[in-house]
């Protein structure tokens, strides 16, 4: 115990008197902090838009209250657009698929810059449709990505160590000692892991102090104290991961240069050359790009649906849902085209729901393949495993497209039953609306 001290205090010696390894170090510090930054700075800034689409809501829903008021007291003429209609009742209802940011989001962004985190649905919506339109963002920036904690760590913490261990050992078999040392202290096993363990605890300390801080601020353990511990967890993992392969790099080599060698192309291989053969694999494999297909749909089939006589949309409708056969206007026999063409959206939503479903199961198709090659892709299932855990990864974002087709489907057929109906919303119906899509 007390030559691992003597060991433990002579590392620390001579980590201080290395200003190009405390440079590193410390350059390593400000990058987490840069990264953990930006997170914290997106998690702000889409909570103060997610108050703002609430808010601005709220307005609407007061002005269609008054509006409802002003009609049931005479006041006001029925417009165009009839509010006592469901189709434009509903249509002024506000509803808005909102994901809430994780507030793990300060340690990976994920995929949050790509996909939205709201969305104004209506029955004419679809998971594909363009989010965010308001928003000006540059795309090449977007491609590339903003630093986060979670590139940092991933990518940068490996060549952090590399610089910090690349001359353990090789140091000394380079000036011919090393066998005086070994004689003079304990086994070269020992002796190495124990130098080893000191830079462990150094980078562990380092990074936990940073993640803590950053978690009070973003109030992390009331919200995911339990992700946030399997964060703390991963990383010990990652950083183990690294120091268990130079380690075993080390007690082999034959020296610093060899040492620096064979980790940096450690590191190129398990972080450059590795995760880009899985990508150009995994578009070979899966090379179909169905978003023409959902164009298509946009640009074709839903004119063809329009193009369709009265009577024609009255059996695909009452053929599609079969439900409706049911209804007041059904066993109607008087024609009315305005209720059937507000009802055209329920069709055009079964085409978007198709090749929607076709996007969605060759992107998983595509997840569940590179989840197979993780073994030969360690950097990036570790990569993954932050994103999952800070609610930023593909299967996040696929629960919200989720709930943005739900409410579009409980919205048509909202307007379907209630329109086939006949009903007349009042400032009642119009309010039980606003309940059910807030």
């Amino acid at each position: 115990m007390n030559t691992s001290m003597q060991i433990f205090r002579n590392e620390f010696i001579h980590l201080i008197r290395s200003p190009f390894k405390l440079i590193t170090l410390a350059l390593f510090v400000f990058a987490i902090i840069y990264g953990c930054q930006n997170g914290l700075n997106l998690y702000e800034k889409q909570n103060k838009e997610i108050s703002s689409i609430k808010s601005k809501n709220q307005e609407l829903i007061n002005e269609m209250i008054l509006q409802y008021k002003a009609i049931e007291s005479g006041d006001e003429e029925r417009p165009r657009r009839d509010p006592t209609t469901p189709y434009w009742a509903i249509w002024n209802t506000p509803s808005h698929a909102l994901k809430y940011p994780s507030s793990m989001m300060v340690f990976s962004l994920g995929q949050s810059e790509q996909y939205g985190y709201y969305k104004r649905v209506t029955n004419w919506s679809s998971t594909f449709d363009s989010d965010l339109a308001e928003e000006i963002a540059n795309p090449e920036r977007l491609a590339i990505g903003t630093l986060d904690f979670n590139f940092v760590f991933t990518y940068l913490s490996p060549i952090l160590i590399i610089i910090l261990l690349f001359n353990i050992g090789g140091l000394e078999r380079d000036l011919r000692f090393d066998h005086l040392v070994y004689l003079q202290s304990i086994s070269k096993g020992h002796w190495l892991f124990v130098r080893f363990l000191f830079y462990l605890v150094v980078l562990i300390a380092s990074v936990f102090i940073l993640l803590f801080y950053y978690a009070l601020v973003a109030d992390v353990f009331k919200n995911d104290f339990f992700n946030f511990i399997g964060l703390l967890f991963t990383i010990i993992l990652y950083l183990l991961f690294w120091f268990t392969i130079f380690y075993v790099i080390n007690y082999y080599g034959k020296g610093s240069s060899d040492h620096a060698m064979k980790m940096i192309s450690l590191w190129l291989a398990l972080c450059i050359v590795i995760p880009g053969i899985v990508h150009q694999v995994t578009s070979i494999v899966y090379p179909i790009n169905y978003m023409t297909d959902y164009l298509d749909v946009s640009r074709e089939k839903r004119g063809k649906i329009f193009d369709l006589s009265t009577d024609s949309l009255e059996v695909k409708l009452l053929d599609e849902f079969s439900w409706l056969n049911n209804t007041l206007y059904a066993a109607d026999t008087s024609m009315n085209d305005a209720i059937v063409n507000r009802s055209v959206s329920g069709l055009v939503n079964i085409l978007n729901k198709t090749v929607a479903r076709k996007i969605e199961n060759s992107n998983e198709d595509k997840n569940e393949f590179i989840k197979k090659l993780n073994p030969l892709n360690p950097v990036t299932a570790f990569q993954n495993q932050f994103n999952a855990l800070t609610g930023t990864d593909y299967y996040a974002y696929l629960d919200y497209r989720n709930s943005i087709q739900s409410i579009i489907d409980n919205k048509i057929e909202l307007i379907l039953k209630d329109t086939w109906n006949k009903v007349e919303v009042d400032e009642k119906r119009y309010i039980e609306y606003v309940k059910k899509f807030q």
